[in-house]
């Protein structure tokens, strides 16, 4: 049985952005097997058909989570970064209207403490006030029995969908920072230069191995 995978929630964008080099520098240099490990243990690769899963499930928090893991693939891509952004308030949205509609009376007290949008909000926010509506009608029973998920999900996942279109290679390595500050590249070194300079970097130093251009 192997080990779970890791996931790595709200971790900072570069720990992604280190893990997804690492991956292509695997690949690079012929080392499938390796780089398919890592991506199945860290979930290096964004994956659509989990996300979809943990919509149809109706798990909000858990897609949330996930998707926020790869915001990093989207960050300063143009249409890509608003879609985002889109789905996942979307996902926000859905995670608190499930906990106030789906907990009866409890759901129903927790709505109560939402106050109606102020006639400035709605005019500086249409949207985000109509949002805030749907949480305060949450006090009615009748409405909290009324929401229909089916719509919710389906209208989540063309979401989603439109998302994947924006941006369909999501195996790419994302770039970093600013050209400008960019180190010039100096040409790639074989495969064995790289494994002598990591395994020699780690020894102590009685144990240094003598490099030789014959290795």
């Amino acid at each position: 049985m192997g080990r779970p995978r890791r996931d790595h929630g709200q971790c900072p964008a570069e720990y992604l952005l280190h893990l997804r080099r690492l991956d292509a520098f695997l690949k690079h240099h012929g080392l499938l097997q390796t780089a398919y490990t890592l991506e199945m243990e860290s979930r290096v690769l964004f994956e659509p058909t989990r996300l979809q899963m943990l919509v149809t499930q109706g798990k909000w928090s858990e897609a949330d989570r996930y998707l926020r893991c790869f915001s990093a693939l989207w960050k300063d891509d143009g249409d890509g970064a608003a879609q985002y952004t889109a789905l996942q308030g979307s996902l926000n949205f859905n995670a608190v209207l499930a906990w106030l509609a789906c907990r009866g009376e409890e759901g129903g007290r927790a709505a109560a403490r939402f106050k109606p949008p102020s006639d400035a909000f709605r005019k500086a926010d249409p949207e985000a006030a109509k949002l805030k509506d749907i949480y305060c009608s949450m006090t009615s029973q009748q409405a909290r029995e009324s929401v229909n998920w089916e719509e919710i999900k389906l209208g989540t996942i063309d979401k989603m969908e439109e998302l994947l279109r924006l941006g369909p290679d999501l195996e790419r390595v994302p770039s970093r920072g600013s050209r400008r500050y960019r180190r010039k590249k100096v040409g790639h070194k074989p495969a064995h230069e790289l494994a002598y300079f990591l395994v020699n970097k780690r020894l102590p130093r009685s144990q240094k191995i003598k490099h030789s251009a014959s290795v």
